[in-house]
């Protein structure tokens, strides 16, 4: 599961009070925010009150929630405690450490599709806590509030063990409060699409072009090709890549770009190690008779790699914005499944979309 933290006055302003245009004026204090019991994500269709016996808990920061979403669902809130001594530790921690090693869960709102919603019993969350409830569903989309929390609490002092068992004595008073209403969810859903698979570069090319994520709007569809020298030369299917670009030219729309991934661009690395590296990646894609550009890696590529490939080669589909459409494939392939996986893409992305449009 991709957790994505958020910062501790956030993480309080979540817990206790709603992000609203009061939360961002210069003059408002953690005070207020933390005054406020009432949470409001509208744009996702969901408001409610936290408990009130919660407000000592949430001052303190003993009561932790975080932001994050998977795969399948719309969005996921869980709350967590986290005990006096645990935050001491914390707060003199360096560089490395758990945090979710500190976390006792103590209920989880889940927003899911409700065609997806199956998926959640298939699911790590499924058998975290016990208790499932169903709060409403509304316009398509599920509205669930787990808790019970079936995991370990030995950690705990018996004191601490009380202090947790009381909060969580109050998460039903946080299900009758839940209230849900109508939002974009196509819209909702391809926005958060878009934050996590778009491809956004500033770079050069292994000869020196000058090359940003731009280029992506001057087609309907680009093949993104991942490789690096370490695999080369046992696995060598540049080839393939260039008889998907000789496809590409032909089509008129669609363009093919490599990435080198252990060839940083110069502001990254100006090293002479690096240059041989360029050298290598060049003489590779040369031999091959590449004539697609190659790019070097930037800090946007390496973080976009880093959070969808874990092997290379990979490739995946972009369309003229940026974002990759059809999902992420590693492994080695032949020219003609290239082929055939540009012209699956541009019937699902291109032509459909145009279709549709000009219905």
């Amino acid at each position: 599961m991709k957790i994505k933290y958020i910062a501790l006055v956030l993480a309080a302003a979540l817990a206790c009070g709603t992000f609203t245009s009061a939360c961002t004026k210069q003059e408002s204090s953690e005070q207020q925010i933390l005054d406020s019991r009432e949470v409001d994500f509208s744009n996702i269709g969901l408001k409610y009150t936290t408990p009130e016996s919660w407000q000592e808990y949430t001052k303190s920061n003993s009561i932790y929630p975080y932001a994050y979403d998977e795969d399948f669902t719309i969005a996921n809130i869980r709350y967590n405690y986290i005990t006096p001594e645990d935050w001491e530790i914390i707060s003199k921690a360096t560089d490395g450490f758990q945090l979710d090693d500190y976390l006792y869960p103590i209920c989880e709102i889940i927003v899911v599709q409700t065609d997806k919603a199956d998926k959640l019993k298939n699911s790590g969350l499924y058998t975290t806590f016990s208790s499932r409830q169903l709060i409403q569903e509304n316009n398509g989309v599920s509205y669930y509030l787990f808790s019970d929390y079936v995991g370990s609490t030995r950690g705990m002092t018996d004191e601490n063990i009380e202090i947790y068992d009381n909060i969580c004595a109050s998460v039903q008073e946080l299900a009758d409060s839940m209230t849900v209403s109508d939002f974009d969810v196509d819209a909702y859903v391809e926005t958060k699409y878009a934050e996590k698979n778009t491809i956004s570069f500033s770079t050069e090319t292994l000869d020196g072009k000058e090359i940003d994520s731009s280029v992506f709007g001057d087609y309907d569809l680009t093949l993104f090709y991942v490789w690096g020298t370490y695999i080369y030369p046992d696995v060598d299917n540049i080839a393939a890549i260039e008889q998907a670009y000789e496809h590409a030219k032909e089509l008129g729309n669609v363009n093919v770009i490599a990435l080198c991934i252990d060839t940083p661009s110069s502001k990254l690395d100006d090293s002479d190690e690096a240059k041989e590296l360029a050298e290598k990646a060049k003489e590779a894609f040369n031999a091959a008779g590449a004539q697609f550009d190659v790019i070097k890696l930037d800090s946007n590529l390496a973080s976009f790699v880093s959070n969808n490939f874990e092997t290379i080669p990979a490739f995946t589909m972009v369309d003229k914005n940026g974002i990759a459409r059809g999902g992420y494939y590693e492994g080695v392939y032949g020219g003609d499944d290239y082929v055939k996986f540009i012209d699956a893409a541009l019937k699902q992305y291109v032509e459909t979309a145009d279709a549709e449009t000009a219905e």
